[in-house]
């Protein structure tokens, strides 16, 4: 299997902080409503790539991600800017989202979130009214590695001649 993708329904949520106590222990933060909130969708993304991995173990390779999470338009938003692609610049933050996601994949799509190489998010409204996240997962060989190589090469080239 060289990729797969899928797409998550449902709210984005993110994973929380943890709070430290004075004995050294360590409680999540957030309301119980938030906590309720994050674990339906952790569960939510599990279930859904296990489906997409069709009986496959989890891999050992690089990861490249791409995932673009879709959250619900606000209400307070003027109805006639409601179309096409606008990036959702409020709360959750990107790389608490994130975090959420790599963490739900561990132990599915791969062995440890340390894999991930190479990541592409995005934050956008769900203009549809279909909040979710579509996500697509590359499983790097060889091959695959010294064309990403080559390409950053390229942007370095660029950006170093600016």
């Amino acid at each position: 299997m060289d990729s797969i993708s899928f797409h998550v329904f449902g709210t984005p949520a993110p994973k929380g902080s943890t709070t430290r106590m004075p004995n050294g222990a360590t409680l999540p933060a957030g309301t119980p409503a938030s906590r309720k909130r994050f674990g339906e969708w952790r569960t939510d993304i599990k279930q859904r790539a296990i489906q997409a991995m069709e009986g496959e173990s989890a891999s050992t390779r690089p990861i490249r991600l791409m995932c673009e999470f879709q959250l619900p338009v606000p209400t307070s938003s003027i109805r006639k800017y409601q179309t096409g692609w606008l990036p959702h610049v409020k709360r959750p933050d990107v790389d608490k989202l994130m975090r959420a996601l790599l963490d739900a994949l561990t132990g599915i799509v791969w062995v440890d979130d340390s894999q991930v190489c190479y990541a592409m998010v995005n934050k956008v409204y769900a203009w549809n009214g279909q909040p979710g996240a579509d996500i697509i997962i590359d499983f790097i060989n060889d091959d695959v590695a010294v064309s990403l190589a080559r390409s950053q090469m390229k942007v370095r080239d660029v950006i170093d001649s600016l």
